[in-house]
Parts: C-alpha cells; structure tokens; sequence
C-alpha cells in the first residue's frame, strides 16, 4: 500500500494503480478532469442503487453524466483512460475517490484561488 495516499482511508489496490499513474494526489490531473470525474463517480454511485458493477460501468457513467453536459469531443482522454482503469469500481471505492478529490478541489493542489 502506498504511503501518499490519495484517499484519506478506503486505500485499495485499485486506487493504489490509479495514485501510480497519476500521482500520490492525482497532481498529474488538471483542476477541470478531476470536476468531470467528480462528476462521473457521483452518477456512477447514484446508478449503483439499480444496477451492479457489471451492469453499469464507469464508461456509461462518464457518457451519461458528461456527453449531454459538454461536446464529447472536449472530454479530457486522462478521464476516459480514468474510467477505464475504475471498471468494477466498488461504490466504497467510488466514495473514498470522491472525497479526495473534494479536498483537493477545495484545499489542495486542485483548489481554485477565487481572488484571482
């Protein structure tokens, strides 16, 4: 397990592949594909409620929560490469991801300084 976590708790081999390819706190991310993937993880735990893992992935999760919002053509490739690495993602998964990046795009490296 990695000591740099991205997840503040809920560390899983899954999430440590993801920490390895985009940094201990997705520093490799841009402010705007860690929203779109906030984005997708909330609809991806919301679906999870009808559907299993097997039945509603992470790829339908990005097109139905993004393609209806913006031009499919503008979606960043890192979140298609996210949500394809994320498949089978577990909905405790999903929420450690999605607290994470909550505190990054808050307090940390994704934070936007609004006095700008």
């Amino acid at each position: 397990m990695s000591t740099d976590l991205v997840t503040y708790y809920g560390q899983t081999d899954r999430i440590d592949q993801l920490v390895d390819k985009y940094g201990s706190h997705l520093e490799q991310l841009g402010r705007e594909t860690k929203l779109l993937l906030r984005i997708t993880l909330s609809t991806y735990v919301l679906m999870q409620q009808e559907y299993s893992e097997s039945e509603y992935s992470m790829s339908t999760a990005l097109e139905d929560a993004l393609c209806e919002l913006i031009i499919p053509d503008s979606i960043p490739q890192d979140l298609y490469d996210i949500c394809s690495q994320l498949e089978e993602l577990t909905v405790d998964e999903a929420e450690s991801i999605l607290e994470a990046l909550q505190h990054q795009l808050r307090w940390g490296n994704a934070h936007r300084n609004v006095n700008q």
